[in-house]
């Protein structure tokens, strides 16, 4: 399959729960997944395979858990064009 971009937002939540150590938990493990990201003020945009992209959403839904949280409520938009999709073409057509 083509290079897919994804945006996400993962949050978790729990009753009497401190988010605030949660999502610089979850940007580490996007750093470390090899995958090209940007980091967002309400999403993080990821560009890679999808079955990489599905397992790193996945990883950090479990780092949330891991901190506490008891769920954590998830926001995916996927592109894909059979000829592939980069964070660098969809930043070209904003001028």
């Amino acid at each position: 399959m083509a290079t897919v971009t994804a945006g996400f937002q993962v949050l978790p939540n729990g009753k009497d729960m401190n988010t605030d150590g949660v999502i610089p938990q979850m940007v580490d493990v996007i750093k470390a997944s090899g995958l090209k990201y940007e980091v967002g003020p309400m999403e993080t945009v990821v560009e890679g395979n999808f079955d990489d992209i599905m397992l790193l959403i996945k990883t950090t839904q479990q780092v949330g858990i891991e901190m506490g949280a008891t769920e954590v409520l998830t926001n995916i938009k996927l592109h894909y064009k059979p000829d592939g999709i980069s964070i660098a073409n969809k930043l070209t057509h904003l001028s």
